[in-house]
């Protein structure tokens, strides 16, 4: 369902919050730190408004996935599922869940299923309380074994709550999917409900991680491509991909290259996305990772909304973060935009048999906040179990951060049993810019009412000396909400697909600001 919501005048303090640097939060699990099934991986991580933390739960090898939801305190919350679990399981060799999103109250999975032999695409559709919902596909899954896809990679709902997944038809061609809330093909989407895109060479391939769509509602896909390693006597190379489709899944031929672009740190260099994170302005920012020829190291690229390297930006529109300044591995797997503007990376660093959980935040420019940690690095391991990695993330609304990946021992190479890891930090809270000058205008923003209840209409309003030029609307998990902001009557429509907290983010003349937004 879809909840309308509009924004107006009456004076409103918010409270600043301040930040403080992150450590594990004590209150959930033993000291910050969940070490719980085995062979299982943590892949994605939804946060519910009330802080209750769902995980992606996939095989380590053969075997069916499951979610599973977890209460603040990090005990199991039996009330969802079977046991506080929900299984996602197409029969076969294995089914692994690829990404999650919530929506209405349902949670959309995205994922690829393998018979030994072959494999392919489906998507599911869990309830609130943790069951397969009947109405959509056939019994909560749709199963694309006959389009011939090969793999899924991510998913995101519009705010009508359509459905969009991609993901690779074969290595040298990727695919994106636009569903309807039942699981069927939206065929306004490229006539028949999926568009494909190939390299057009043998020899290359693409691979992509991540989906989101934009302010003006294009679908914005990155990943990576690269030369195949089979024998072709063409040099190797790995660059970003980011693909820009209009609405009804033609390439936006005013982004890049005719939709298309392809970005390299350096003609030495290869370099790869993992997620895609959207402006307020409209620009773009590319979360990855570069191998300079020793090791893999974080790197970020800032994109102009036209896919044009935005060269104002660190070195040339990138900065490449090797996380200890030495030849440690140093990869990352997923990225969330703060609601103040910063930025959070996460995945692993180590060396030899140990590698951590790793946070890196950055500042919105691009430099390491070193406020957040020493370095803007924070990293932890799992007590006796000295190899772990992060890949699932959330964001709660009072600003913790949950981390899911998994977690085992290591010792001259040889690992044992591998386990489901969940950590909790604290550290994430916006910060308030402060300055007299800007306080004394943010003090002066006003939404009325707040709390609101949904449908209600709302209005906003500055003082005389801010004029509002854009307001954006962001969800707990770093995601730009669809809205639409008329400057005449100072309203906004947030398209906001469950009640709970929002950050509105504001840009004057005066500065930008963040307020949040309450829906019951």
């Amino acid at each position: 369902m879809k909840y309308l919501v509009t924004l107006c005048t009456l004076l409103f303090i918010a409270v600043a919050h301040a930040q403080v640097p992150c450590s594990l939060d004590n209150s959930f699990a033993t000291n910050g730190k969940l070490i719980a099934d085995g062979s299982r991986i943590g892949e994605s991580v939804l946060v519910q408004n009330d802080g209750k933390i769902i995980v992606a739960c996939n095989p380590f090898g053969n075997g069916s996935a499951y979610i599973k939801r977890y209460n603040l305190d990090g005990s199991i919350d039996n009330t969802f599922g079977a046991g506080g679990a929900c299984s996602i399981s197409l029969g076969g060799v294995s089914t692994d869940i690829s990404d999650m999103e919530f929506y209405g109250g349902t949670i959309y999975v995205c994922g690829t299923n393998s018979t030994g032999n072959n494999t392919s695409v489906f998507a599911a559709a869990v309830s609130s309380s943790g069951t397969l919902i009947n109405s959509f596909g056939a019994s909560g899954y749709v199963y694309f074994a006959n389009a011939g896809l090969y793999t899924s990679s991510a998913l995101c709902v519009d705010g009508a709550g359509k459905i969009f997944i991609a993901g690779s038809k074969s290595f040298d061609e990727l695919f994106v999917l636009k569903l309807n809330t039942n699981g069927s093909m939206d065929n306004s989407f490229d006539v028949d409900g999926i568009k494909t895109l190939s390299t057009n060479n043998i020899n290359h391939w693409f691979e992509t991680t991540d989906i989101d769509l934009d302010k003006d509602g294009k679908v914005l896909i990155v990943g990576k491509k690269y030369k195949a390693n089979n024998g072709n006597p063409d040099p190797p190379f790995t660059n970003i991909l980011v693909v820009r489709f209009n609405s009804d899944g033609s390439l936006d031929n005013s982004f890049a290259n005719g939709g298309i672009g392809l970005y390299n740190s350096n003609v030495n260099h290869f370099d790869e996305s993992r997620r895609i994170l959207l402006l307020p302005t409209g620009d773009y920012i590319v979360c990855g990772a570069t191998y300079d020829g020793v090791d893999y190291d974080y790197t970020v690229l800032k994109l102009k909304n036209s896919g044009v390297v935005d060269n104002a930006f660190g070195n040339g529109g990138w900065f490449l973060h090797d996380l200890e300044n030495n030849n440690d591995m140093e990869y990352p797997l997923n990225a969330a935009l703060l609601p103040d503007g910063r930025i959070l990376m996460t995945g692993n660093q180590g060396d030899g048999d140990t590698a951590y959980f790793s946070l890196l935040m950055l500042n919105s420019d691009g430099t390491r906040d070193v406020a957040f940690a020493p370095n803007g690095l924070y990293k932890n391991i799992f007590n006796q179990n000295n190899n772990s990695s992060s890949s699932g993330m959330g964001l709660t609304a009072d600003g913790k951060i949950v981390l899911a990946g998994y977690t085992r021992t290591c010792a001259n190479g040889t690992c044992g049993p591998l386990y489901l890891a969940i950590s909790r930090y604290l550290g994430g809270t916006p910060s308030t810019p402060n300055t007299i000058n800007k306080l004394d205008v943010e003090s002066e923003i006003g939404i009325y009412p707040n709390p609101a209840m949904k449908e209600q209409e709302l209005l906003i309003h500055t003082a005389s000396k801010a004029t509002i030029l854009d307001i954006k609307v962001i969800g707990m998990d770093g995601k730009l909400l669809p809205s639409l902001f008329d400057k005449q009557r100072s309203c906004l429509k947030i398209f906001a697909p469950v009640s709970g907290n929002y950050l509105c983010t504001i840009q004057t003349t005066q500065g930008v600001f963040t307020k949040r937004i309450s829906i019951k």
